[in-house]
């Protein structure tokens, strides 16, 4: 009696499709997480730009010059960056943490505390200098296509060119 075997062509051909079914997935895997990355930024930029509301309440201002916080301690800048020799004494988010009005610190789902145009993603927060109660939020999002115009008509123009912002929210 002849016993029922699979002939080795049989084997290679159904080994074939699970590759090819297997990439497909891994495929649309990444664009998966892409969107749910940006999702993240767009709920996170809704949640500081809540934060900076509640401080403008408190305080009258989205915290702008002279507060110590971002570049230069006027307020504007990488959202998360901290480093006193490099002219950012206190990150923005501290100061809103200070003020009680985060729980802990946001940051951006690639764990960036600042970027450029070509090395990744962060948060930033600009005051517009002859408007204070205007103020604008920025974030890289991975699914919306890069523009040099992205940012135009903000408190900064150049955040698209130079750091790769394509998404914004106006804080008021």
């Amino acid at each position: 009696m002849k016993q029922k075997a699979f002939t080795l062509i049989e084997l290679l051909v159904v080994i074939a499709i699970i590759g090819v079914l297997s990439s497909v997935v891994l495929v649309s895997l990444k664009g998966v997480r892409e969107k749910s990355r940006d999702a993240r930024r767009i709920s996170d930029l809704t949640q500081i730009r809540t934060a900076l509301i509640l401080y403008y309440d408190a305080y009258g201002n989205y915290i702008e010059s002279g507060s110590g916080c971002g570049s230069g301690g006027n307020g504007t800048g990488w959202f998360n960056y901290v480093n006193p020799g490099d002219n950012y004494p206190k990150s923005i988010v501290q100061c809103i943490i200070d003020a009680k009005f985060l729980p802990e610190e946001i940051i951006d789902p690639t764990k960036g505390r600042y970027s450029n145009y070509t090395s990744g993603y962060a948060y930033m927060k600009y005051h517009c200098g002859s408007n204070p109660k205007r103020a604008y939020i920025y974030a890289k999002l991975e699914t919306v296509p890069q523009s040099s115009i992205a940012t135009d008509g903000t408190c900064c123009d150049v955040c698209d060119s130079s750091y790769g912002m394509n998404y914004y929210l106006r804080v008021q």
